[in-house]
């Protein structure tokens, strides 16, 4: 087994698991879906393995607990959740409670007072119902908003990476059409703040997703700052935990983004950048393999990473 074969070297290696949307009886379909919901069995499943086969840690542990790793011992692996999902507390924590494990869930609390959905939300719902015309999102092409409708597989994601890159102001401009198009949320979207709550009190830990969810990188300095500091003490009191572990939105950040957490009282920040944390990992920018929740698929790559890293 490649796993067990891994474990004989002395290898320090890490892996952060990043998680999405999770519960429900059917999985949802990855290539047509902004945020692919896993089935609870599926979840459920790769709970149990995750327990059997590795050191699951908190993530705040996974840099100690990577450099600490010695031969024959089990690999660390620390499991995360991001964005401000009804899903966290009503299936996700459910099952990590039943598997005696914890989770960082990174949370930017919009919805801690009523329900918020963002933009991307609101671009599944928009082509899901058709709500909205090939012409009807701005500063995008047509023809990806068409394929899009047309349920191409990967268009959703093609179109959701392109308003991702726009600058602030034009993804408010895209923001605003699509709330046109698919009307206001549901009233029980997003987190309040007794879900927060819960969160916390079941054993998990709650990291800062930022407020508005904005792709960092490209706010300019003061609005950086702003990104950082706004509405973190309310999602704190929420949570009745000291915010001091960060998820960047979209996973991205740069040198100035990293540099404002460091001088923020965070400890560790988080990106999507695939591959394994290891004892020369910065702090700032710890990376996190996203979840996969087709049947044996995170179990075969996980196993694969710590491989791959021993023959390096």
């Amino acid at each position: 087994m490649i796993g067990w074969r891994a474990r004989l070297s002395s290898t320090r290696a890490g892996i952060v698991i990043v998680y999405h949307r999770v519960g429900g009886t059917e999985p949802s379909d990855p290539q047509r879906e902004i945020l692919p919901t896993g089935s609870a069995d599926a979840f459920v499943r790769q709970l149990r393995h995750l327990r059997r086969r590795y050191r699951v840690v908190p993530a705040r542990q996974i840099l100690v607990a990577t450099h600490s790793r010695r031969r024959l011992r089990r690999f660390p692996v620390a499991i995360t959740f991001d964005d401000d999902l009804e899903s966290h507390v009503r299936d996700a924590l459910t099952a990590l409670r039943r598997a005696r494990l914890t989770a960082t869930f990174f949370v930017g609390g919009a919805s801690l007072e009523q329900a918020h959905a963002f933009w991307w939300e609101d671009l599944q719902r928009a082509i899901d119902d058709r709500l909205i015309e090939p012409d009807g999102i701005p500063h995008v092409s047509a023809a990806d908003v068409r394929a899009a409708l047309d349920r191409v597989p990967r268009a959703i994601l093609e179109l959701t990476g392109a308003i991702v890159r726009l600058t602030s102001p034009q993804r408010a401009d895209v923001a605003a059409a699509l709330r046109a198009a698919a009307g206001p949320p549901t009233a029980d979207t997003g987190l309040r703040a007794t879900d927060v709550r819960a969160l916390a009190e079941g054993g998990s830990t709650v990291g800062w997703h930022t407020l508005w969810h904005d792709v960092l990188p490209s706010l300019p300095d003061a609005q950086l700052e702003q990104a950082f500091a706004e509405g973190r003490d309310r999602l704190a009191t929420a949570a009745g935990q000291k915010l001091d572990l960060i998820a960047y939105p979209h996973g991205k950040a740069d040198e100035r983004v990293t540099a404002v957490a460091r001088g923020g009282e965070f400890a560790l920040g988080f990106t999507t950048a695939r591959g394994v944390v290891t004892s020369a990992t910065d702090p700032f920018l710890v990376p996190r393999t996203v979840a996969d929740l087709a049947p044996g698929t995170l179990a075969l790559r996980l196993s694969r990473a710590f491989a791959e890293r021993q023959a390096d």
